[in-house]
């Protein structure tokens, strides 16, 4: 979220968890080649990356709302608006898909009956949010150059001690942002009881999913889906990138 200085050991910080949490997020979006149960799994792991990147970016989502509540956030407004849409849509994968657990919560012990709403929120929401991704990236690209051009494994590894010293900073700030997260959780929960959802189940009849557990298993089982992520992230990003471009090259006219 936040561009801060390359040298700035928050920075490499910020791109280690990123890029862990890109790399989950990719596992994730392709069950049809990781299974089910190792889908549900790092669905589940994925949790904590997710809330290391909102703690790390506290400081840009604090000074970011206040900016828009005082109605002094102009060029950064659409940033602001895109974050905050990918939060909700991360929220309502993660509901959608524990409602829909196949694996990892009957494992447990933990059971839901067959939903055919939440499927079809957990398919859509994904989708939304490989597109959202795509256009959050392009945002941020000149930032994930920059780091990665500095970029040195060995030298700047020791950087990660610093997740324990912003944890520590902002401990009040992470129990903020969980304690939202699981008021955000039931609201999205109460989706199930709109006629929206009492219409998709009817609509669904007697209609029998097809389970990632019966579909083929030759090579393109596991190269289509990575194609599918691919296009739904890059294609957003290279077009948010031409606009940004546009935009810039209309500044530079109107300032000439």
């Amino acid at each position: 979220m936040n561009n801060a200085p390359v040298g700035n050991n928050i920075s490499k910080v910020r791109f280690y968890v990123d890029s862990f949490f890109f790399l989950l997020m990719v596992l994730v979006l392709v069950p049809q080649t990781t299974g089910i149960p190792t889908h549900e799994w790092v669905s589940f792991f994925i949790i904590i990356p997710f809330l290391l990147h909102l703690t790390i970016n506290w400081n840009w989502i604090s000074t970011n709302s206040s900016k828009f509540f005082n109605r002094q956030l102009h060029k950064k407004l659409f940033d602001y608006f895109l974050n905050w849409l990918l939060y909700v849509l991360m929220m309502i994968v993660m509901v959608s898909g524990i409602v829909i657990s196949e694996s990892a919560l009957p494992s447990i012990g933990i059971h839901f009956t067959p939903n055919h709403f939440w499927s079809t929120i957990h398919d859509i929401s994904a989708n939304l949010l490989m597109v959202t991704l795509g256009v959050h990236i392009a945002l941020h690209w000149k930032w994930i150059v920059g780091v990665f051009e500095h970029f040195n494994f060995k030298a700047d590894l020791h950087n990660l001690s610093e997740i324990k010293v912003i944890l520590k900073k902002h401990y009040r700030s992470l129990l903020l942002i969980i304690v939202v997260s699981v008021v955000l959780s039931f609201v999205i929960w109460t989706l199930n009881y709109t006629t929206w959802a009492e219409d998709i189940r009817l609509n669904s009849g007697q209609h029998k999913e097809k389970g990632l557990h019966g579909e083929s298993k030759g090579w393109l089982r596991f190269i289509l889906p990575f194609v599918k992520v691919t296009l739904f992230i890059t294609i957003p990003a290279l077009i948010t990138t031409y606009f940004i471009k546009l935009k810039s090259k209309f500044n530079w006219f109107s300032k000439a």
